[in-house]
């Protein structure tokens, strides 16, 4: 069995990026299949700032994603001659140099699409896969049904597919249009299929709802802890994009809200921080010392933050699944997050209604993610109770804590890669 997998952005720092590369690697313990990976990387971090004439030679062209175990390689590097420009990401705001799918000209398009085609070519005459799993129902996916039309292909749909098809309908008509050629497509929630079936042409049953998945080894509780994880005070955790739909400049009002009420807790934020959030944190409305930036690298340092935490805070107002709340309750840390519809459903169908984890109703909405400013101020009180809430459960909790990490093996990578690998052997 010959399988390719395809993803059009960096195969880690996202999302997707880590679901792709730990899909692949789950397959890999579980079966004796070949596997190959069709991705994108930037080209040399010196590429930007040399001459045109140094460029070519700093193109690292014969690197690959040596994280992911798979016998064969397809990258396709961006800032190079043939694509001059960063990796498109499916995100507005990503956690590496990126391009906007709706700030790309037809240049630039044509452009990406030359060199995922090529790539696409040369996989089917060298590697002539059995079996494709496409991640995002998006540009990628539409050439992959073109090019191997004879062949199943499973998409896997991250959500953020939904909102590029709304904000970007010219592109998605253009350049994906009907998708029903897929045979299978898995989506991380219920909420998503109508939104599935109206975007990109899908029948329902074709879709399949999975949800996300976390690495068990690596996101644990910790193996001792207080009533919280330090005694002197109550700490609050937030990781991902910094972004205003990440809902981060709010948490930190929240969060000052709470402080001028109760000292005794601290904030991190881990991500990388633009110049807004960086002067919003040196402003004097924000608490010295009392909220503190972090750029974690790995995995396992998020890990290791998460355990000496107590409880994590999402903000964020669209979520394709919001996979870093269940991580969290996997390290035995408490939750406070936005009533996500891709998110709470599928938690509180496995741990039901619990203590340790708070519900905050959301501004509303236009463009999926973007708050009505005058539902702003109510929207952070909301959120800064909630925080308090929690900040009071935390110091009676550690029974439930190891109850709710062993609930989220569900969403593990074993348990999704396990449904996949099922899921292509009733296929073939």
């Amino acid at each position: 069995m010959r399988v390719l997998h395809c993803l059009a952005q960096l195969p880690t720092r996202t999302g997707s990026g880590v679901y792709f590369h730990n899909l692949i690697n789950e397959i890999e313990k579980q079966t004796n299949w070949q596997q190959a990976a069709l991705y994108a990387l930037p080209a040399d971090k010196g590429f930007a700032k040399s001459s045109d004439l140094e460029r070519p030679a700093l193109c690292k062209q014969e690197e690959t994603a040596e994280w992911i175990n798979c016998g064969s390689h397809y990258p396709v590097f961006f800032e190079t001659e043939d694509l001059p420009f960063p990796i498109v990401g499916m995100s507005d705001e990503m956690p590496y140099p990126s391009t906007r799918y709706c700030r790309m000209d037809d240049e630039m398009v044509n452009c990406w699409e030359r060199a995922f085609y090529q790539e696409l070519l040369r996989i089917k005459e060298e590697y002539r896969p059995d079996v494709i799993i496409s991640h995002h129902l998006w540009i990628l996916s539409a050439m992959v049904l073109e090019i191997f039309p004879d062949i199943p292909v499973i998409g896997i749909s991250h959500g953020t597919d939904i909102r590029q098809a709304r904000q970007n309908p010219d592109i998605a008509g253009r350049s994906v249009g009907s998708l029903r050629g897929l045979s299978k497509v898995l989506a991380l929630s219920d909420s998503h299929i109508e939104d599935l079936v109206d975007c990109f042409d899908l029948l329902p049953e074709q879709i399949m709802v999975t949800g996300g998945a976390y690495d068990n080894k690596m996101f644990y509780p910790a193996s001792h802890r207080p009533g919280t994880y330090n005694d002197n005070f109550v700490s609050f955790l937030y990781a991902g994009k910094m972004s205003h739909a990440k809902g981060v400049f709010e948490l930190v009002a929240a969060f000052t809200d709470l402080y001028r009420r109760n000292p005794a807790i601290r904030l991190d934020l881990v991500g990388s921080a633009d110049a807004e959030l960086k002067a919003l944190l040196h402003s004097e409305d924000i608490p010295t010392s009392a909220i503190r930036l972090f750029d974690v690298e790995s995995q396992a340092e998020l890990a290791e933050h998460l355990r000496h935490s107590d409880v994590f805070v999402l903000a964020s107002y669209y979520e394709g699944l919001g996979l870093i709340a269940i991580e969290a309750l996997a390290s035995g840390v408490a939750l406070v997050s936005n009533n996500l519809l891709a998110l709470s459903p599928q938690l509180e169908a496995y741990v039901g209604d619990t203590d340790l984890i708070s519900w905050v109703e959301m501004p509303r909405l236009r463009n999926l993610d973007e708050p009505f400013t005058e539902d702003i101020p109510a929207y952070v009180l909301r959120l800064s109770a909630a925080m308090e809430e929690q900040a009071r459960r935390t110091l009676h909790a550690n029974g439930e804590r190891a109850s709710l990490s062993q609930a989220m093996q569900v969403f593990s990578w074993e348990s999704l890669a396990g449904k996949l690998v099922q899921m292509v052997r009733e296929l073939i």
